[in-house]
């Protein structure tokens, strides 16, 4: 295996971690997250990881709400996924799907922003100004 794809599984492992740690604290509101992810993206950057930010967090995001979503899902005997399925009349599988892709994507925004953050690579210096 390359050096790059090792860096973006332990990536992708430390983004799962925060994740749940963070989902896992009482009191804090359910986007928390994405501030200690965006913060690790900075991490990342100050490291010098060669990782594409956006496809790992989306990963990470994507596993954690699927699996949340999943085992309250299978903990409540379905009732609240079938009741927002009828709601928005989808199949039980999309409104697992659709939060897994919500998930994916504030936790993909979250670390590629926090990786870019530091970034001046597209910043150009106009002294003329």
């Amino acid at each position: 295996m390359n050096k790059m794809k090792i860096t973006m599984i332990k990536t992708l492992i430390i983004t799962v971690i925060i994740m749940l740690v963070i989902q896992l604290a009482e009191g804090l509101p359910w986007w928390f997250f994405v501030i200690p992810v965006m913060i690790f993206g900075i991490y990342i950057s100050i490291r010098k990881w060669n990782v594409r930010a956006f496809p790992v967090g989306f990963s990470a995001g994507f596993l954690v709400w699927f699996a949340g979503n999943l085992y309250f899902h299978l903990t409540y005997n379905g009732i609240v996924l079938k009741k927002i399925g009828l709601l928005l009349s989808v199949p039980t599988v999309i409104v697992l799907l659709v939060a897994g892709i919500i998930g994916g994507l504030i936790a993909g925004l979250a670390l590629y922003t926090g990786q870019h953050v530091l970034s001046d690579k597209n910043y150009s210096h106009n002294n003329n100004v």
